[in-house]
């Protein structure tokens, strides 16, 4: 049977307090990622076994399809608890609803949001959050970028298979 995923462990390295994850993003297999030129942000970490994960914390990544020539900007924001609110602000929805990562339940919209000096130029955005009792973090994931909706749509039917702990 072949592998309809790849698994990405999202991570960050800091010389005092070492590895420290946010989680393992399941994307298609032809996807990739790679660090924006941003640095993670690690506020707080917890220990689950020999693995730290990100308690509080923020990281940028770029998504991307090299031979599509895609690239989405990728943010995963974690806080700690739960969190029931949605970062919709600025998003047409076109689609909402919920689906399961790591056996938690996860609400989602896609939609366009504007970007630019003056925000007219549309592009497509899926945003995610879910709460993970194991760890007692709220995982707050999004992509951005200028691509089409069987793209975006790509990478939404493999991220069932993420995990977070």
């Amino acid at each position: 049977m072949a592998i309809d995923h790849a698994e990405h462990r999202i991570s960050a390295n800091n010389i005092l307090f070492g590895l420290s994850h946010f989680l393992t993003l399941a994307l298609p297999p032809e996807w990739g990622i790679t660090r924006s030129y941003l640095q993670p942000d690690v506020h707080t970490n917890v220990r689950r076994g020999e693995l730290l994960w990100v308690d509080a914390g923020q990281t940028d990544q770029v998504v991307y399809h090299p031979t599509r020539k895609i690239a989405l900007d990728l943010t995963i924001e974690v806080k700690r608890g739960k969190r029931d609110h949605f970062k919709a602000k600025g998003v047409a929805v076109h689609s909402q609803g919920s689906l399961t990562i790591n056996g938690h339940e996860a609400s989602y919209i896609l939609g366009e949001v504007g970007t630019g000096f003056l925000k007219k130029k549309l592009v497509k955005t899926l945003r995610l959050y879910f709460h993970c009792p194991e760890l007692g973090r709220t995982i707050m994931i999004s992509f951005t970028g200028a691509c089409q909706e069987t793209d975006i749509m790509e990478i939404f039917e493999s991220l069932p298979k993420s995990k977070c702990h």
